[in-house]
């Protein structure tokens, strides 16, 4: 077992020391000529001896909770401005030009965001720095909810999505230092399968605080403190209670031994202990903590400028990663995190443009149409949907306390009549002559009038100065059940593929896992026949590739030492998140064309990291 920690571990860089290496007890890692391991080896050995004493249960378990508690905000980040889109549109008047960087600010403060915590991780330690991550998201998603403009609130998101990234580099670090060599593969896929119900929290809170109707939406718009608001601020309720979790929470024993803090990491060692209820005495004492030697040299920066010394840190960082003793691990790793997130936002974002497209098509074969009539001192008062006027006469007709949605008037004559407390929704005059019409308390505005003569008319009172055009049919329920749909299935995928990995090996874990979101793709042929046919080729390469991230970051915390571990992640996470953002508008642009072309792409994009997945070196046996 020694010789497996010391060949696959790197040993920590130590400057040379002067004098013999006091004796210390090895722990069961003796060296091949019997004396104790040095540097890394030393410690890497006493915390795999002093985990196994400490037993594994109960402090796990809580830990594992407590930190996917962050990795459901992390899934809620995204999630929420599916939710959130339709009234903050009408609310900051954002158009669909605008609606598009809302997704892309958060991915670009993501990627920038993993890259800083998990560098500030190995620096600081994994839980003092998450519980700043998460204050940073907490704060900023607070401060988003009060935003007036759209400025403020795209810098608020910014900023939110610069603290939530730091979940996912630092949470798996720690809770797999937290658990010995056989048990942190299952504790994994138990924190990785908590992120999917961050959309499930989302979606509920929605539903009971938020209205679904695009009508609802405009009148409780109107109120100060509208629905959507509340519900920006009860979505931090899973970051907040992850912040206090931490706070009653100890460090990882692994990083305290790292940053020479060794009596701390035995006051930890000893938690655990007594959290997992064991019934023996803990056996190790301060005698038998490593000696000196066994501690790497920390090196300093003499720069008392905070910005020189970020800069340094992100240098050296860089420079570690792609060491020789890393580089192969890193470029494999950092390609196959950049297929995952291009093929996983790229699926995503195809899907729910088919969807909607599919579910407008339908809509529009259900238009009622009405050609060549009169309609003269005739008085509407309920809501028109979905209908075509065509060569109408409406003279002395009145148009009160009512909602136009998706109704178009084509050449139609519209002349002495009134619209009183009308709202309109994708409704359009094309074509038509409007004269000696008023229109009192109205959201009609010339943009609703397309190539019409406008004699002798009234305009008083519009009910807002924004021109976008709000389009009712905004289908959150259906929205609401995909998500819980989804979210379910990823649970039980993510919480069975860490029990899988904690009896197989990693690469063919993840070669399958490639393989059959490839074969899952093939359905991209067949996902304009139906809703049904695009949501499941959706939700099942969506699962395989979440396993395939599980899977991925076993082998990042398994590839590097201690001192790199979460730099190494958030360089993975920058990575999947900037292909997230290359995606969007590659799979927006594929969706228009023939369905083969976004097909042989995914297709083509999975075998290509399943064959790269053959050359992953297999860590799963290394001690942390």
């Amino acid at each position: 077992m020694c010789e497996e920690s010391a060949c696959l571990v790197p040993p920590l860089e130590t400057s040379s020391q002067t004098g013999p290496a006091e004796t210390r007890p090895s722990f069961g890692f003796p060296s091949g000529n019997g004396t104790v391991p040095q540097n890394g080896e030393a410690l890497v050995g006493f915390h795999e001896d002093a985990l196994s004493q400490a037993a594994t249960g109960k402090a796990q378990l809580l830990l594992a909770i407590v930190l996917g508690l962050a990795l459901a905000a992390d899934c809620s980040e995204l999630t929420i401005l599916g939710y959130l889109m339709p009234a903050a549109e009408l609310h900051l008047c954002i158009g669909e030009h605008r609606k598009g960087w809302l997704v892309s600010i958060t991915l670009l403060a993501m990627a920038g965001g993993s890259l800083a915590w998990g560098i500030l991780g190995d620096h600081v330690g994994r839980r003092r720095a998450l519980i700043s991550a998460l204050s940073v998201a907490a704060l900023f998603s607070a401060v988003a909810s009060v935003m007036p403009t759209y400025g403020t609130f795209m810098t608020a998101r910014f900023c939110s999505g610069l603290g939530i990234s730091g979940a996912f580099p630092l949470s798996f670090s720690y809770l797999s230092e937290t658990c010995s060599r056989s048990t942190r593969a299952r504790y994994a896929g138990i924190l990785h399968s908590i992120w999917p119900m961050g959309a499930v929290f989302i979606s509920i809170v929605s539903h009971v605080t938020m209205p679904t109707d695009g009508a609802k939406i405009i009148q409780d718009n109107r109120e100060h403190w509208s629905s959507w608001h509340r519900f920006l601020l009860l979505s931090i309720i899973p970051t907040i209670s992850c912040i206090i979790g931490l706070i009653w929470a100890s460090e990882s024993p692994r990083y305290l031994l790292e940053a020479s803090r060794e009596v701390e990491a035995l006051a930890v060692y000893q938690r655990l202990h007594r959290l997992n209820k064991t019934r023996t005495q803990y056996g190790l004492t301060e005698l038998e903590l490593p000696s000196r030697s066994a501690y790497r040299e920390r090196s300093t920066s003499p720069s008392r400028n905070i910005f020189n010394h970020g800069v340094t840190s992100f240098r050296e960082a860089f420079q570690r990663v792609s060491s020789p003793t890393h580089f192969r691990t890193t470029i494999l790793l950092a390609t196959l995190h950049l297929l995952t997130g291009f093929l996983y936002m790229g699926i995503s974002t195809f899907s729910t443009a088919i969807i909607k497209d599919l579910k407008e098509e339908d809509y529009s074969l259900q238009k009622q149409y009405i050609n060549n009539k009169n309609y003269t001192s005739s008085y509407f008062n309920t809501t028109m949907e979905n209908i075509q006027f065509k060569n109408i006469l409406f003279k002395n007709a009145t148009f009160a306390h009512m909602d136009l949605n998706h109704v178009d008037f084509i050449n139609c004559i519209v002349e002495e009549s009134e619209f009183i407390n009308v709202k309109a929704s994708v409704s359009l005059f094309t074509e038509s002559i409007i004269k000696d019409t008023r229109f009192i308390d109205t959201d009609l505005t010339n943009h609703h009038f397309l190539n019409c003569s406008l004699i002798n008319n009234t305009f008083l009172s519009l009910i807002s100065d924004c021109i976008i055009d709000f389009d009712y049919n905004i289908y959150l329920e259906d929205l609401y059940e995909e998500t819980l749909s989804w979210s379910g299935f990823m649970f039980s995928s993510l919480l069975f593929i860490g029990f899988i990995l904690e009896t197989a090996s990693r690469p063919p874990v993840i070669i399958a896992t490639f393989i059959l979101a490839g074969v899952s793709a093939g359905g991209i042929f067949l996902s304009s026949a139906s809703v049904f046919i695009a949501s499941t080729v959706d939700l099942l390469m969506k699962i395989f590739l979440m396993c395939a991230v599980n899977a991925l970051t076993m082998v990042v915390v398994e590839g590097y030492p201690c001192h790199l571990r979460c730099t190494a992640h958030g360089i993975m996470r920058s990575l999947f998140h900037i292909a997230s953002l290359c995606a969007i508008p590659i799979y927006s642009m594929l969706v228009h064309t023939m369905l083969l072309f976004p097909a042989i792409l995914t297709i083509s994009l999975a075998i290509f990291a399943a064959l790269l997945s053959t050359r992953i070196q297999d860590n799963s046996k290394v001690l942390l």
